[in-house]
């Protein structure tokens, strides 16, 4: 018997987590250390290193997400119908790594080499992880839905212990060193991420990849749920669309408006570093929302899955209104305006994101049919491709720094630029709560969709 039928075996017997929790514990952790690394400081290595005007580097930077947000529809149709999710894992990490060590060749070549690999591997990786460990509770862990829960809130604990270490330590590095020295921390790091990932096989889900059953039943069930799904997914891409700038377009506004010495203290700190923040509202929020909603709310019935991701469009809503304010406050005085500002809009949108993407995540394996859950889980990344898409357009409106010749900056000023991304996200929101109704209604059928 191996060792995951093993612990399927003793499953009912066992309210803990299953031992492959902490390879895929570990390996995510790695493997966001290096990914969210190399997106800290890429956005100033475009600038700074290329030389792109703002204004063009936005478009390839969200060019890049966008495919690393498409590209789960391949990973998560390969693993469900050829290969499984370990083998997709592990095979296309290899071209992961390989983009991380040919990013730090500094010419435009090796950056759209070196993006093509990073985008192929994380991008077919990323839905496949969650996926698996969604598996494995299924198997060794039945019918333990708050155990689950908080496996898939853990999961994203892991990816922010990693982003706030590379996102604090990259800029540092980068600045002692240089950009290449920077470069290689993270591909590294990828290294260890699948040594720990492939060490874990033996304790994960038994896998039957194949095709889907064909017949009308299951058919018919199958999109009845992802017309639902896909209705709530359709406007979590204004999320994305407003919560993509806080690496961009953020750290430029930080770099060109924003004082950074840090208050009571004097110390200056880069303007990518500041995303540490992020990650590190994130390992607080996580548990502290994890004690709060299984300590009043045990059963799920007011903090739902829709309710938990609505009240996360309106913190979104908070946190670009933030920026508006932060953006008109220094166009009108002319001077840097304190890092108090910038700080208090990270610290909204993360706990943002954690209501809206931690629940996404985990709502779309609950949800899914069984035959699809890795392509449903897909699904719901590429929302963040379509978020990206619009941005490619959307953030050549904005200025860009004022030190850029006239003819590489955007018509919109900082303020009205976020103070329109602004009403779009209040727009999702209201939307988000009419398109949320029918998700509850239609819950009772998520059991049904085999």
């Amino acid at each position: 018997m191996s060792a995951a039928e093993n612990d399927s075996h003793n499953a009912k017997q066992s309210t803990g987590h299953p031992r492959a929790f902490w390879f895929i514990f570990w390996g995510e952790f790695a493997e966001r250390c290096s990914y969210y690394g190399m997106r800290a400081i890429l956005a100033l290595y475009l600038t700074e290193a290329l030389h792109f005007s703002a204004r063009d580097a936005v478009p390839i930077y969200s060019a890049f997400k966008m495919a690393v947000y498409f590209l789960p529809l391949l990973g998560g149709w390969l693993a469900d119908r050829y290969i499984g999710k370990y083998w997709a894992i592990v095979g296309f990490s290899v071209p992961y790594v390989l983009g991380h060590f040919i990013l730090g060749i500094e010419n435009t070549t090796a950056l759209f080499i070196a993006l093509s690999l990073l985008a192929l591997g994380s991008g077919v990786t990323k839905p496949n992880i969650s996926t698996l460990m969604g598996m494995t509770y299924d198997q060794q862990r039945p019918a333990q839905d708050q155990l689950l829960s908080a496996a898939f809130r853990w999961f994203y604990f892991s990816i922010n212990i990693g982003a706030l270490i590379s996102q604090f330590l990259l800029p540092m590095i980068r600045d002692r060193f240089s950009y290449q020295a920077a470069f290689q921390f993270p591909a590294w790091l990828m290294v260890g991420a699948l040594i720990i990932f492939a060490l874990g096989k033996p304790y994960y889900a038994v896998e039957h990849p194949g095709p889907a059953p064909a017949d009308p039943e299951h058919r018919r069930q199958r999109w009845q749920t992802l017309t639902t799904l896909f209705g709530v997914f359709g406007l979590v891409v204004f999320f994305w669309m407003a919560y993509e700038h806080n690496d961009s377009l953020w750290v430029y506004f930080c770099r060109d408006y924003v004082d950074r010495r840090v208050p009571f203290w004097g110390q200056e700190v880069a303007p990518d570093q500041l995303q540490f923040i992020n990650a590190l509202c994130v390992l607080i929020f996580v548990p502290t929302l994890t004690w709060f909603f299984a300590s009043f709310d045990p059963n799920n019935r007011f903090f739902t899955a829709a309710n938990r991701m609505l009240i996360g469009f309106a913190v979104t809503a908070t946190a670009t209104g933030i920026m508006t304010l932060a953006g008109f406050l220094a166009q009108s005085s002319g001077a840097k305006i304190s890092v108090v500002w910038i700080v208090a809009a990270y610290v909204a949108l993360t706990l943002a994101e954690v209501l809206v993407y931690a629940t996404g995540l985990e709502l779309s394996y609950t949800a899914a049919p069984k035959s699809m859950k890795g392509f449903v889980t897909a699904c719901f990344l590429v929302t963040n491709m379509l978020g990206n898409f619009l941005n490619m357009g959307f953030t050549r409106l904005y200025i860009g720094s004022p030190n850029d010749p006239a003819a590489d900056q955007g018509p919109l000023s900082p303020g009205p630029f976020f103070g329109l991304t602004t009403l779009i996200v209040i727009a999702a929101t209201v939307a988000f709560y009419f398109v949320s109704r029918r998700l509850v209604i239609s819950k009772a059928n998520f059991g049904a969709v085999e």
